[in-house]
């Protein structure tokens, strides 16, 4: 007898316990629904007196529904009966709403455009404003100004013939670019003549007369000189005049103290045009010299 009692109690524990297990699987298959009714119910409030937070809290997910492409419409639950009427607005609608689908999934081609450039002649007037902008636009525009040039101020000699027929000496002072060779560009500034400033002077050097090289050695500056240099319409007062000319223009530099003349790089004794008419150069000359 014992046995047996023993054997149903084992059953019978075995059977709630399966009981048990058969609730909970269902419990967690309807969880969301039965937490719902029981929030729906207010259970706990009519039992206890007080919902439990997580049940008052508690939202059931939204049902997931697969769609073929059309759309569903869903009647509330409580309608027991529809006209026909109805019906067939729902239909109609129904069928509006899967045509509006289908446009939408149906991309919509717009023909093309054709669109055309028409380029307007212009009028004399336009034509004549454009110029007149251009030639604005290009006095406006700053000039670009070159760098001014360095300059040097130099003494020069000229002569003065004076209404009896005598030469005296005239010195000058000129402008001239600052450069390298001092010497040489002086020389050629007195063979170039005189200015318009430079009133009541004159040269008596040769007409023509170039500077072929210049250089100065021990107190000597040598002047080679091209062949113009050897003849002077003016006689012997014109040969006198032309040495003396050269001689006090090289010699205002400190470093000449006297010049050698050379003609076509020659080193000649004598230039003049003839027996009675000449002049020595066969040794250099200075101040003293005239």
């Amino acid at each position: 007898m014992a046995d047996k009692k023993k054997n149903k109690s084992g059953l019978m524990l075995a059977c709630w316990f399966l009981l048990g297990i058969i609730l909970l699987i269902v419990f967690l298959v309807n969880k969301n629904t039965i937490i719902q009714n029981l929030k729906d119910a207010r259970f706990f409030e009519r039992v206890t007196g007080k919902t439990p937070q997580f049940i008052e809290n508690f939202e059931a997910p939204p049902k997931k529904t697969e769609s073929n492409g059309k759309v569903e419409l869903q009647i509330e639950p409580g309608e027991a009966e529809t006209s026909p009427s109805r019906e067939n607005d729902l239909s109609l609608t129904s069928n509006s709403v899967e045509l509006q689908i289908k446009k939408k999934e149906e991309p919509e081609t717009k023909p093309e455009e054709k669109t055309e450039t028409v380029v307007k002649p212009e009028s004399p007037k336009e034509t004549e404003k454009k110029e007149t902008v251009t030639k604005t636009e290009e006095t406006k525009t700053p000039e670009k100004k070159e760098p001014a040039v360095p300059m040097t101020s130099v003494k020069l000699y000229f002569v003065v013939v004076e209404s009896n027929g005598s030469v005296t000496r005239k010195q000058v002072i000129r402008e001239i670019p600052k450069s390298d060779s001092p010497l040489t560009n002086t020389i050629r500034a007195l063979l170039a003549g005189t200015s318009s400033a430079e009133k009541n002077c004159r040269t008596l050097i040769p007409a023509g007369t170039r500077l072929l090289g210049a250089s100065v050695k021990n107190g000597i500056a040598t002047l080679n000189l091209s062949e113009e240099f050897e003849y002077n319409q003016y006689g012997a007062d014109g040969y006198r005049a032309q040495l003396m000319q050269l001689v006090y223009t090289a010699t205002e530099f400190s470093t000449v103290d006297s010049v050698q003349f050379l003609v076509e790089g020659q080193r000649k004794n004598y230039i003049g045009s003839g027996e009675d008419v000449w002049m020595w150069i066969g040794s250099p000359y200075s101040r003293s010299s005239f």
